[in-house]
């Protein structure tokens, strides 16, 4: 054997002991917890105590009969609305907003200065979310944010504009201030990736659009969202991931939350499993109907903005002309 190759068969070795603690902490803290909410998803569990589970069939129960228990809940429903449409009205402004300066600081006829302190600035919520620190900057938002919006609609009221107390309500909401800090903790990272996409794309093809006449408004349709589609569906991921998977901000405004305005499907879940009940049968099954709702979606996004339309009938025009040209044998 040459000494290329032991060198070759070293460095192998070596990668694969490297990658040990990897496998290690997957297996320990990804896979087993994965394994365990499949089981638990199929068994029964007393949730007064620390019993053994039991498999759903043995105890005389259906294999389904967790699912169906979180499907006849109410609170799954008040949640699952709740969820879709804290997602829904926090990210269609969130993406107008992140698009929109995304594309003037990038937009080489304005020339913007100071842009990298501008994109620190936008994505630094988003970078202290999960620390301490961003438990306090969120609190202390809410608090700002409502008495900011409080005085402006008071004083505006009080200016004698017609504004009635009643008026203002929708604006005082605590639905209403979860939207705007979300939109204010997550529009950051949209933004980067945004501007990661645009300056993916080659400057050769804004220079054709702008020789062409093509003005801001028609090179951002016709050229930059087009040739930015595999970014755009990561962030659309992203974005599904994030809303879907809302727990963090709603918690903040109290997750013991008896009237359920404002309950997620993650704070289902964890009042499931950790909050008094120990359902852990239960939660587990709700999380798998959650990872089903995430492949729905995944799947409608990839099948619109990815699959490629003229490809998928190219091949249905050659199965067509394969049967013909067998039933014509």
């Amino acid at each position: 054997m040459s000494n290329r190759n032991l060198i070759n068969r070293r460095y192998t070795k070596w990668g694969y002991i490297f990658s040990i603690p990897f496998f290690i902490c997957f297996l320990a803290f990804n896979f087993v917890p994965l394994a365990s909410t499949f089981y638990y998803a199929f068994c029964y569990l007393k949730h007064a105590g620390n019993t053994n589970p039991e498999f759903l069939p043995l105890v005389g129960k259906p294999w389904y009969q967790n699912f169906k228990d979180v499907f006849k809940a109410k609170s799954f429903w008040d949640a699952f609305k709740n969820t879709f449409f804290f997602w829904i009205a926090s990210v269609v402004p969130e993406w107008i907003l992140a698009f929109w300066l995304a594309v003037m600081m990038t937009d080489r006829r304005l020339k913007i200065k100071g842009r990298v302190i501008f994109k620190t600035a936008f994505f630094f919520p988003k970078l202290v979310a999960g620390t301490a620190l961003g438990g306090s900057l969120l609190i202390h938002l809410i608090s700002f944010v409502g008495d900011s919006i409080g005085n402006v609609l008071m004083a505006s009221a009080i200016d004698g504009f017609g504004i009635t107390p009643e008026d203002l309500e929708p604006f005082m909401n605590v639905r209403f201030f979860i939207i705007v800090v979300t939109i204010f903790m997550h529009f950051g990272i949209t933004f980067i990736y945004v501007v990661a996409g645009i300056t993916g794309i080659p400057v050769e093809t804004f220079e054709a659009a702008e020789i062409d006449g093509a003005n801001r408004l028609q090179t951002f349709f016709h050229v930059t969202l087009p040739s930015m589609k595999p970014i755009l569906f990561f962030i659309t991921v992203i974005a599904v991931v994030d809303g879907v998977g809302m727990i963090d901000i709603p918690s903040y405004f109290g997750i013991y939350d008896t009237l359920r305005r404002n309950l997620t499907l993650m704070m289902y879940m964890e009042n499931q499993a950790f909050l008094g009940s120990y359902a852990y049968d239960k939660a587990s099954a709700a999380s798998l109907v959650l990872l089903a709702i995430y492949i729905i979606i995944s799947g409608i996004i990839y099948l619109t903005l990815l699959r490629d339309k003229d490809e998928a009938k190219l091949k249905k025009l050659i199965r067509q002309e394969r049967k013909a040209a067998k039933e014509a044998v």
